[in-house]
């Protein structure tokens, strides 16, 4: 009983792990941009910048908003078409959004994350 209670626990934590922002296993964030006199911040995992090809780049990043006084955090794992200007969500912690290609441009803290880790796998920097 007892082997049988540690392999439920471990498939238990195994089939968390897709659902879990990579976020949590972050080493090292860098804050790209922000808003409203500080009081929107975005930050990506340099650690996890990760280069997808054709010019598709996929980070762990985390926006934080303190505009209603209590500072709301939401992680993401981003990926981002750098060609086209565009970016989906691949897994976030926050309100149900849409997994399809959105434009980047109207929202200036996403855009300035994605030219950022764009920038950083075209010069090379990146995994």
């Amino acid at each position: 009983m007892h082997l049988n209670y540690l392999v439920t626990l471990l498939l238990g934590l195994v089939l968390m792990l897709p659902i879990s922002p990579t976020s949590a296993m972050a080493t090292t964030w860098y804050s790209v941009a922000e808003a409203s006199q500080g009081q929107q911040q975005q930050f990506v995992d340099l650690d996890s910048v990760e280069s997808l090809g054709l010019g598709h780049v996929r980070v762990g990043s985390y926006y934080v908003d303190s505009r209603s006084g209590e500072p709301q955090r939401t992680d993401y794992l981003t990926e981002y078409d750098c060609d086209r200007r565009r970016f989906r969500d691949v897994e976030f912690n926050g309100p149900v959004g849409s997994d399809r290609w959105l434009p980047v441009d109207p929202d200036p803290l996403n855009s300035a994350a994605m030219e950022y880790v764009c920038a950083m796998v075209e010069s090379g920097r990146s995994q």
